[in-house]
């Protein structure tokens, strides 16, 4: 039987200090409520929400620092590091914030602390794709598949089993547990830098939002409404199309997320016509989804310079197919991977990978290399989102985003394997900007954490995380993960758990399919 398991607190940290600096440059905070939408995903299609946003670390006195860095000092990671250039069997200096060298032999600087962690060392992974808020609600099988994704939100079962609870949990006023609970099962399995989290003020994001200020700069915009509506004008103000144009022409935009051909008809297709209607066919384009796209729209947004974020479990379970990645890629388009959410989706990365894998094994007689799926989650995504020149790999001068995997017993097995292959008892540590959020408890402690974690099972191994934040003008910030379940475990009691040790959503998503067994 599949085991899956909801969160075991085996320890609690002392007083917190801070997370992580997301590096805002202003504030326009949400209040975490709803905004009263009719629409499936609620407030995530109010792409005003996402605008300006407020970051930076928590000081001693609760201030925030705006583009200063959250970390100093020096550390040093021992392990096979995989750059660009190849497997590094070595050392990675952090300073600061960032990767100050790859080298091979030990830092001169004997003041720099060395931490072997006997394991691959990779960029941190960026989901390009999610609904962080409903993560807490467990995979939603509404008994059919579909032809879009205009159908199944009027689905009975998709009101019981997902608006439902997703309500419940909003109107009890957890909507930032919610969030917390979402973002916890993102960094678990190696995330760094999301699409989809909601702004608000009562809690601040444990992992880069990438549609909120990062690298003090806030030029990426999301709307997850019907793409044939972007031309509508509401009270005299300018239409999404037009807006986000005139955002591009004065140099404010560097992607803008749509919902694209999610579904496999001819109205799902269509949607890349009013694309060009629109005039939005453009390089800073991010079309989420896109499976019902065919060689001629692939070729097209390629030629554009437009780019794709794929999310396979999700496109299977609900329609039963999933995107053309392998032609996309041909022609051109710079393809990203997401877990969308937790309703039709996988727990997080980790999981997604191994979809991914699965569809590329069974359904396209592996055309896409094992450093393709890699690529999905790292340095593409960070492309997709116009962010490659600070994360996405393993560089100097980027930002120390980073994930640690244990080495496998076999020898043979390349970088790129481990890293598909790997399981949540696998992560031995996860860190945003140089700062370790989660991870085998001796290296939280060695990079200045003692104290500042709780400890929880990852299936079968202690882990340490850390989800607090000082702040004070972060009302929730305090809270700890022990507290954040509780609260919401009494409000849906299906909740879904912060490690899942089991990907039993991809079961699920390839039942009556090609795929089913595999």
């Amino acid at each position: 039987m599949a085991r899956r398991v909801a969160i075991r607190l085996i320890g609690a940290g002392l007083a917190a200090t801070a997370a992580l600096s997301l590096g805002a440059c202003s504030s326009s905070p949400d209040d975490g409520g709803d905004d009263g939408s009719l629409n499936a995903f609620d407030d995530d299609e109010n792409d005003e929400l996402v605008g300006d946003g407020i970051g930076g670390k928590a000081d001693g006195n609760g201030q925030y620092r705006v583009c200063e860095p959250i970390r100093s000092g020096k550390y040093a990671l021992k392990g096979k590091i995989y750059t660009p250039t190849g497997l590094v069997n070595g050392y990675l200096v952090i300073d600061g914030e960032k990767i100050a060298e790859v080298r091979k032999t030990a830092p001169t600087d004997t003041s720099v602390k060395v931490i072997d962690t006997a394991g691959y060392i990779y960029p941190g992974l960026i989901d390009g794709h999610g609904h962080v808020e409903y993560n807490h609600v467990p995979l939603a099988d509404l008994g059919k598949r579909y032809s879009n994704r205009d159908q199944w939100p009027n689905a009975a079962l998709y009101q019981t089993l997902v608006k439902d609870p997703k309500n419940a949990v909003t109107a009890a006023g957890l909507k930032c547990e919610g969030l917390k609970h979402g973002e916890v099962r993102a960094l678990v399995g190696g995330t760094t830098a999301i699409q989809g989290t909601p702004q608000t003020s009562c809690v601040r994001h444990l992992v880069r939002n990438l549609e909120q200020p990062n690298f003090c700069q806030d030029k990426v915009r999301q709307n997850v409404m019907s793409i044939s509506g972007f031309n509508r004008s509401i009270s005299g103000k300018p239409s999404f199309a037009d807006s986000v144009k005139k955002d591009i022409a004065d140099g404010k935009l560097d992607a803008v997320a749509v919902h694209c051909a999610e579904g496999i008809d001819e109205h799902a297709r269509e949607e890349w016509d009013y694309l060009e209607t629109y005039e939005l066919d453009v390089p800073e384009l991010v079309m989420i989804h896109g499976a019902g796209l065919k060689q001629a729209e692939l070729e097209a947004a390629a030629a554009v310079g437009a780019k794709m974020v794929w999310s396979p479990l999700s496109n299977m379970l609900l329609y039963g197919a999933t995107s053309d990645v392998p032609t996309a890629m041909a022609a051109g388009v710079t393809v990203a991977l997401g877990a969308d959410w937790a309703p039709s989706g996988s727990a997080n990365l980790l999981w997604e990978l191994k979809v991914a894998d699965k569809v590329n094994k069974y359904l396209w007689n592996s055309s896409l290399t094992d450093k393709n799926l890699v690529d999905l989650v790292t340095i593409n995504a960070a492309k997709v989102w116009a962010l490659e020149k600070f994360i996405g790999s393993i560089e100097v001068g980027k930002y120390a985003d980073l994930l640690v995997i244990d080495a496998p017993a076999s020898t043979s097995v390349t970088p790129e394997r481990v890293l598909i292959d790997a399981k949540p008892q696998n992560v031995k540590l996860v860190a945003i900007s140089g700062d370790a959020l989660f991870g085998d408890a001796k290296f939280m402690d060695a990079l200045g954490k003692q104290g500042d974690y709780e400890l929880i099972d990852a299936c079968g191994v202690q882990r340490a995380i850390d989800v607090t934040v000082t702040a004070a003008d972060v009302s929730k910030g305090k809270q700890k993960l022990s507290e954040v379940e509780a609260k919401l475990v009494a409000v849906n009691p299906k909740l879904t758990p912060v490690i899942d040790c089991e990907n039993d959503e991809m079961v699920a998503a390839f039942k009556g399919t090609s795929l089913e067994g595999k």
